[in-house]
């Protein structure tokens, strides 16, 4: 469904991404893991492009893109397929819940406000927010904000959603809002690639786990595989130390509940 192949890119004189290649088929819930710097960002800006690859080579649904450039056709052609989470909300403060979620279906798309408004209604019930549909960003939490979010992605009916670290910005009671909301999506079949630090989230939602390190991938397999039977001693050791911090945390959440 999307393939990325050799993507390539620097910034100044400092590689980011090593000719990294990855594969997503239609289904696809893909965590992509990695310490910070490693380039699981870029990866996925690129991807999207938000940012311009050096090198490399775009395949979706059968059609080639270069990663280097692209035609403002072919982009506003690829753009109508993805749809791109960010990890700071990017809400529009003067629209209401419902006004993030229509303002692409009625601006980029030229639809019908009440056609437009009905998608929008729909999407925000579905992640959990059909009593703040004309709140503004303001007076919604951080959970909240990053559901209207996720709804806004999905108006256009997206193949692939882009996820970037969604829950980096919230704390952890807003963090499961918005991790179930994404666990939702999986069981509706919704292709996804997320980059995250939620381990636990990355092994029980993930179909399929990547790695990155120093601008590569390390080492990439189904989530079973690659929770309970790693193959390279550098993701051994990342899996350890980030489940053995995660417990930490939780038995330190637990003392201060007590």
């Amino acid at each position: 469904m999307l393939s990325l192949r050799n993507v390539y890119k620097k910034f100044g004189s400092n590689v980011v991404l090593n000719n990294v290649s990855l594969d997503v088929n239609q289904g696809d819930v893909v965590a992509i893991l990695g310490p910070s710097g490693s380039g699981k960002t870029t990866l996925l800006r690129c991807a999207g492009y938000l940012t311009k690859a050096d090198s490399g080579t775009l395949v979706m649904d059968d059609k080639e893109y270069d990663m280097r450039r692209i035609s403002s056709k072919d982009l506003r052609e690829y753009r109508k397929k993805v749809g791109f989470v960010f990890q700071n909300f990017n809400l529009y403060g003067n629209k209401t819940a419902l006004g993030n979620v229509t303002l692409g279906l009625t601006v980029a798309q030229k639809m019908p406000k009440d056609e437009a408004e009905k998608i929008g209604r729909e999407l925000l019930e579905t992640v959990g927010l059909a009593d703040r549909m004309d709140y503004y960003p303001s007076k919604l939490s951080g959970g909240q904000q990053q559901r209207v979010a996720i709804a806004r992605a999905l108006a256009t009916n997206p193949e692939v959603v882009f996820f970037d670290e969604p829950t980096s910005a919230l704390d952890p009671e807003l963090t499961g809002e918005v991790l179930n909301v994404i666990k939702q999506l999986a069981d509706e079949g919704r292709t996804m690639i997320v980059v995250t630090h939620e381990m636990e989230f990355a092994r029980k939602v993930a179909t399929r786990v990547v790695f990155m390190e120093n601008a590569e991938i390390v080492e990439q397999n189904t989530a079973k595989e690659f929770f309970e039977n790693p193959r390279e001693e550098r993701t051994k050791e990342f899996i350890y130390k980030s489940l053995t911090w995660a417990s930490t945390e939780d038995k330190a959440k637990e003392e201060q509940a007590d």
